[in-house]
């Protein structure tokens, strides 16, 4: 009886090294930390909610969320007291004519009656955050979307909003201000001084970094007139900084 046992109790003890090993094997390489799941495949990254708006003055609010296709996110519609769900936007009603992606979005708006959308992407850096970039304007109920400031430089927009009417979108680009009616896509610039010394509708460094000011623009409530800052750098001292990144010896800016 021992001979008999002895080699029984051999093989599970084999058997379940050998099984645990491959299980401890097995864990430490699915838990293994690689840079490209960090920053390349997000897998680390929290899900994040929105951003959110308002719409019907608090009847509902919008989403982001990603589309059934996986190719861009659609724009959700919640209803506020009952939490009934539908897509008020979708992916594919963002695709540029002669894309085939939809466009990615930084943020977006919607004017107070519903009938426009507008997306901000393809977005640039200004000191520390993404405030330039394209805009584009969706008429939802017949499905046309257009591009504003389609003659000026790409990623050149800043700080576009809708006027109170819903007929028109105020902008900055390259320091001056300009107007585009929605429906005609008629633009008109209203400033022509910006640039060199002269920043309107916009601030410098100093604003941004001391008091978080940026956008530096309103509409009227009647939607004809607009109010702006106009700032004068013309007493601001160029400082002389040195540059250890660009190349192998350091450079003097400017």
């Amino acid at each position: 009886m021992k001979k008999q046992i002895l080699p029984d109790i051999s093989i599970r003890l084999i058997v379940f090294v050998v099984f645990f090993m491959s299980a401890t094997m097995g864990h430490s390489q699915k838990s293994l930390l690689t840079l490209e799941d960090i920053y390349v495949n997000n897998t680390y990254s929290p899900k994040r909610f929105g951003p959110v708006k308002w719409y019907n003055k608090g009847q509902g609010y919008t989403s982001l969320e990603q589309s059934s296709d996986k190719q861009g996110k659609d724009i959700i519609l919640y209803q506020t007291k009952s939490g009934d769900r539908k897509v008020l936007v979708s992916s594919s009603m963002l695709i540029p004519h002669g894309s085939t992606d939809p466009l990615k979005i930084s943020n977006y708006q919607l004017t107070e009656d519903g009938n426009y959308l507008m997306i901000f992407t393809n977005t640039r850096k200004v000191w520390r955050h993404h405030t330039r970039g394209d805009y584009w304007v969706l008429n939802i109920p017949n499905g046309k979307l257009s591009q504003l400031g389609r003659d000026l430089p790409a990623s050149s927009l800043m700080f576009a909003k809708f006027s109170p009417d819903s007929r028109q979108v105020a902008y900055v680009s390259e320091k001056n201000i300009y107007v585009e009616d929605i429906v005609t896509g008629n633009v008109e610039q209203i400033t022509n001084d910006g640039g060199g010394d002269i920043i309107n509708g916009t601030t410098d460094w100093a604003y941004e970094e001391e008091f978080s000011l940026r956008d530096a623009f309103r509409w009227s409530r009647d939607s004809k007139k607009i109010a702006f800052w106009q700032i004068n750098t013309e007493g601001v001292g160029i400082f002389t900084m040195i540059s250890t990144l660009d190349s192998v010896y350091p450079e003097t800016i400017p």
